[in-house]
């Protein structure tokens, strides 16, 4: 990759979050796979900690051996390209089973699949729904619960996770 530069150690978290995802998402979906997040948290005191959220698009998941053979590339990549500089521990991981839903994207690819969602104040008497996730429809998120269609607004959720 020509022109990548390395994030300054004083960068937010988030910018050197970003900067990581950039480098590693062409590599990472050569082989079938999506980088699902990237965290950086530097602590005030200790070690910082990267970790990277993988998984393979559509419903079959990835494998502790995909994981283990991406940590490797990963850290290689890293260790060349040197985006963080100073010492830091790297995680890669799936997102689990009841991973959280984060945005839009995730509200279209988990059509179908169960849901907890948790609203910031009350919507129809309720602020917990678990039903079905029919999708995002404009700004509000929509769930079957026990047969009824609920349009939820995308800014009232709180939390939303996959439920098992």
């Amino acid at each position: 990759m020509t022109g990548w530069q390395a994030v300054p150690t004083a960068a937010p978290p988030e910018k050197i979050a970003a900067r990581v995802e950039e480098l590693i998402t062409p590599y990472v979906t050569a082989r079938g796979l999506e980088v699902v997040e990237v965290e950086f948290h530097r602590p005030a005191r200790g070690r910082a900690t990267l970790r990277i959220y993988l998984d393979r698009p559509g419903t079959g998941g990835i494998t502790l051996e995909e994981i283990t053979r991406m940590s490797r590339v990963i850290g290689e990549l890293l260790d060349v390209h040197d985006p963080i500089g100073p010492s830091y521990t790297l995680e890669v991981s799936s997102p689990g089973l009841t991973r959280e839903l984060k945005g839009p994207r995730d509200y279209a690819r988990y059509v179908g699949r169960k849901v907890r969602l948790t609203c910031r104040h009350p919507v129809e008497g309720r602020q917990v729904y678990r039903g079905i996730l029919k999708g995002l429809e404009g700004e509000e998120v929509l769930v079957e619960v026990a047969g009824k269609l609920v349009h939820l607004p995308l800014a009232e959720i709180a939390k939303a996770r996959l439920d098992l």
